[in-house]
């Protein structure tokens, strides 16, 4: 195989691709990106990544003078490369595997492996297909896969779920400890579904798309999930299980609602992390950050070891005051998620009762969003509490 590339676009392919693909594993060929000159069409070369449960395919102009399959070590191919000059790049295999890339004034050679022992990938097309701009997809996701978990023992929580139900797209995200809903419009003919995709494709895709107008297809089959980007195709396995009633977990009447700058309530949650997470004191330890409601302030408190913070804001609130803790970071989190709101509405019960906060109405009637959202946090007990 023979190939020359442009550097800047054989890059633009590589990244993303080598981060699909595991950086270590049992399995030198999943530990590689595949290269098939030509692809499916002549002048363009097919790149593929695949770890056996995600993966990612597109196709990028090349100048093909000898055809060829090989796998090569995302990791190696990714820093070769991005070591390089723009311009020019060709990627010469011979007939021993032995890989000569040239760029610039010098080359480098690794080792590859013949293409045919690469994995057999699922079939990329869906029984049930939706077009979604860009900046809703993101939106969607942004609000929900926060509150997925990293490595539950439930898989479930690992991933968002998606539902379309009635015309409407509905995404929530939970560990058991907070939650993220949000829900979009998606036309009354769209077929109704129900299926759970692993966040971390998710947060993948979420570096490619782009807060504009193109659209992004979500193509469902029955035990996979297809995303269609441009000339990007990622797909996952889906997470077989029965996700949570979480309509459940949220209560149907509040007590008190308290409407907080939402810049505000976030940047004095951000620096009251810094003695929460402890990083005055050098330790691991965690402590909770503390917010009394009261009917015009909020005072925000946090003690640990290594130091205490105190900061007052501006609130308009309805119900009886309130003391409550949290997790400063869960809180954080789920207050990110509200960066399109300049104000935000925690809707509460009790101290041990979890809040919801959500955009406040304003000057945007909420049939006109595009996303609505509802975010969950769990309290923590507060000691002698």
């Amino acid at each position: 195989m023979k190939a020359i590339f442009n550097r800047d676009v054989l890059l633009s392919a590589l990244a993303p691709a080598a981060a699909v693909a595991p950086a270590k594993n049992t399995i030198s060929t999943i530990e590689g990106i595949l290269f098939e000159c030509p692809g499916e069409e002549d002048g363009m070369c097919r790149i593929t990544s695949y770890d056996m449960e995600k993966g990612l395919r597109t196709s990028i102009a090349a100048d093909i003078i000898e055809e060829g399959k090989y796998i090569i070590n995302s990791q190696n191919i990714l820093q070769i490369v991005r070591s390089m000059p723009s311009g020019d790049i060709t990627i010469e295999i011979d007939e021993k595997s032995r890989v000569k890339i040239t760029g610039g004034t010098g080359y480098f050679e690794i080792n590859a492996i013949h293409g045919d022992n690469y994995p057999s990938l699922p079939l990329l097309a869906g029984e049930k297909c939706y077009t979604i701009p860009q900046y809703v997809f993101r939106d969607l996701v942004t609000k929900t896969a926060f509150a997925a978990a990293v490595n539950s023992q439930k898989p479930i929580f690992n991933g968002v779920y998606f539902s379309v139900e009635n015309g409407v797209m509905r995404c929530v995200g939970c560990d058991g400890n907070r939650m993220g809903v949000a829900e979009t419009d998606v036309g009354e003919n769209a077929a109704e579904a129900g299926f759970i995709v692993p966040a971390k494709i998710l947060m993948e895709i979420l570096k490619m798309v782009h807060d504009t107008e193109d659209t992004i297809d979500v193509m469902v089959a029955r035990k996979h999930v297809i995303f269609k980007i441009g000339d990007f195709t990622y797909f996952s396995r889906l997470i077989d299980g029965e996700y949570i009633n979480y309509r459940r977990i949220i209560p149907e009447n509040f007590e008190r609602m308290a409407y907080i700058n939402t810049d505000s309530i976030k940047g004095a949650a951000e620096r009251a992390s810094i003695v929460t997470e402890d990083k005055l004191g050098g330790s691991s330890a965690k402590t909770y950050i503390k917010l009394e409601f009261e009917e015009k302030e909020l005072k925000i408190t946090s003690a640990s070891t290594g130091g205490s913070v105190y900061e007052n804001i501006p609130v308009s609130m309805t119900g009886e005051d309130l003391v409550i803790a949290f997790n400063c970071r869960y809180l954080l989190d789920a207050l990110k998620a509200c960066d399109d709101a300049e104000t935000v509405c925690f809707k509460m019960n009790g101290s041990l009762m979890g809040i919801c906060i959500e955009k406040a109405n304003g000057g945007e009637e909420e049939e006109e969003q595009k996303v609505r959202y509802m975010l969950f946090v769990m309290p923590l007990r507060m000691n002698g509490k």
